[in-house]
């Protein structure tokens, strides 16, 4: 049987599932392109001889030790039921914030799997798949010059660039003659005039989050993309989406957005985009992507690794999740 998103949202959320311990592991990350150490945290599920893993992807020292203290406390008077509505419906009364939310849903479907004995794959019908991803860097002024570089290392991905509202012509012109820039990030920064600039130059790429007044085919949505209704709105735009199940409370509500994208836009292009995932939050967004838009520019390429393929095999029948 293969399941689409919105059906395997709804399995997914109807796994019973027992807690009987909660764990946060915290620590710094030093990755490329990171300002500093990476602040990181793991939250560990434990019940039934199994343990469930969720990756919090808070920004800050003090996010993630907030996490840490509130982990236990947040699960623990709801420790046995369904995944949804004995556990993942508690979290969303407020008190957890989208980011914990996020990595506490991930550990719960991971352990409801695990103490189910059964894989993602198996649930969708697939064992292996194949998925696309990028390579995303921050913004520099000589893009071009970084982007040459990442070739001499061996990195064979599509690029994602940070858009720097500073880049004059000179930048633009050098940085256009490098190949497979897929997308370009604003993130709401700059003005038209360098929007306008770009546009001729980079025509099949994404503008992700462009500034106001931006006239190109293709725009893409990220940052106020914070559920599946917000996600509906931007395809009926025309535009394309980046989920981020951190941003939006966790990997089912990701899994709706796609099953709204499927029913209503299914030309819409959809991908899935990271947040510095270092652990298994990273592996998580893979599994999704390559199941239900596994020829977008999934923002998911490996961190650490001195080479990178354009394409990633993800096996899918292990039991768990990550």
């Amino acid at each position: 049987m293969t399941l689409g998103p919105g059906a395997l949202a709804d399995t997914l959320g109807a796994l019973p599932v027992r807690v009987e311990a909660v764990q946060v592991q915290r620590r710094p990350v030093t990755v490329g392109d990171y300002p500093g150490a990476r602040p990181s945290s793991v939250v560990r599920l434990s019940g039934r001889g199994q343990v469930g893993r969720g990756e919090n992807v808070a920004f800050s020292d003090e996010d993630q030790a907030r996490f840490e203290a509130r982990a236990p406390s947040l699960l623990s008077a709801r420790s046995t039921g369904d995944v949804w509505s004995g556990t993942v419906a508690s979290l969303l009364d407020g008190s957890a914030r989208d980011y914990e939310r996020a990595a506490l849903e991930a550990a719960l479907i991971d352990l409801a799997l695990r103490q189910a004995e059964r894989s993602l794959g198996a649930l969708a019908g697939v064992s292996e798949a194949s998925v696309r991803v990028v390579l995303s860097f921050a913004a520099r002024p000589d893009a071009a010059a970084y982007a040459r570089a990442l070739r001499a290392a061996g990195r064979r991905e599509a690029l994602k660039i940070d858009v720097d509202p500073a880049w004059t012509a000179a930048a633009v012109e050098a940085l256009a003659v490098e190949p497979d820039v897929a997308v370009l990030d604003f993130k709401g920064r700059g003005d038209a005039r360098l929007a306008t600039m770009l546009s001729p130059r980079f025509p099949a790429a994404l503008f992700e989050d462009p500034p106001p007044g931006t006239a190109h085919q293709h725009i893409a949505r990220d940052a106020p993309l914070g559920d599946a209704a917000a996600v509906g709105a931007t395809l009926a735009r025309g535009e394309a989406a980046n989920l981020k199940a951190p941003r939006m409370g966790g990997p089912l509500e990701v899994l709706r957005a796609l099953e709204l994208a499927r029913r209503t836009t299914p030309a819409a292009v959809v991908y899935l985009g990271g947040m510095f995932e270092v652990d298994v939050g990273r592996t998580q967004a893979r599994q999704l992507a390559a199941l239900f838009c596994p020829d977008g520019p999934n923002d998911l390429a490996p961190l650490q690794e001195p080479a990178g393929a354009p394409r990633l095999t993800i096996r899918l029948d292990t039991p768990g999740f990550g």
